[in-house]
């Protein structure tokens, strides 16, 4: 099943969401799964031209590496969107690249949307898709706020599963702490198990539900994280 990975971390591989990614990807058997770093790619900023959508439907005037990328969404029968949480929001790498999908978009309106939106140029319907990150603080309430109106607001965008989580700090130090590391493991077979779910319909709510509890208790945690930045 052809995986499209959208990696929105600065830090490529080397991003402790790319931990739970993975294990996602384990439970699911995803094994045909193509990678794009956001970070190594050249790709400008939109400007509202709307040329994708009048002169030359369904392709942007500016030339660059995002002309071979968006082919790639609508042959994907699966897109993970995994990055860390940035000043509340995505990073703005990420953002810029997502932007940049106008082109997957058509002009007329969705009569259908409360709101009013756009409908997709293509029938992408079929495609699952998951959103995959962590942010530093001790938990992910709260914290996602604009990312999960801006999913709502594109009705869904693919998103069949989210998995935001709080202590993100946690997954990249593991190794380090035995009794830590079995902790951490202990959610990515959660994650593993929600990856393995999905595949085979949708998610349990006995699995969503654990996999919003935190690791740690928040003292522990942010006291944790203090003594991590005074070092």
């Amino acid at each position: 099943m052809k995986t499209l990975l959208i990696n929105g971390s600065p830090k490529g591989e080397r991003s402790d969401t790319m931990h739970l990614t993975k294990a996602f990807l384990e439970g699911a058997k995803l094994t045909d799964v193509e990678v794009i770093d956001i970070s190594k790619l050249n790709v400008r900023g939109c400007m509202g031209c709307y040329t994708c959508w009048t002169k030359t439907p369904g392709k942007c005037v500016i030339k660059d590496e995002m002309a071979d990328i968006l082919p790639k969404f609508i042959s994907a029968k699966v897109i993970i969107w995994s990055f860390p949480l940035y000043a509340c929001h995505f990073p703005g790498q990420m953002k810029c690249f997502m932007d940049r999908m106008l082109p997957l978009s058509m002009p007329e309106m969705d009569t259908g949307h409360e709101s009013g939106n756009h409908p997709t140029r293509f029938d992408m319907s079929a495609i699952k898709g998951a959103y995959i990150s962590t942010c530093g603080f001790w938990t992910a309430r709260g914290n996602y706020d604009s990312i999960i109106s801006l999913l709502e607001r594109n009705g869904g965008n693919h998103a069949d599963f989210t998995i935001f989580s709080g202590q993100g700090a946690l997954f990249g130090e593991a190794d380090s702490d035995p009794e830590l590391k079995q902790l951490v493991e202990s959610y990515l077979n959660l994650v593993r198990r929600a990856g393995e779910e999905l595949m085979n319909g949708k998610i349990s709510e006995e699995t969503h539900v654990a996999l919003c509890r935190p690791l740690l208790p928040k003292e522990i945690y942010e006291s944790f994280a203090n003594t991590s930045w005074d070092e």
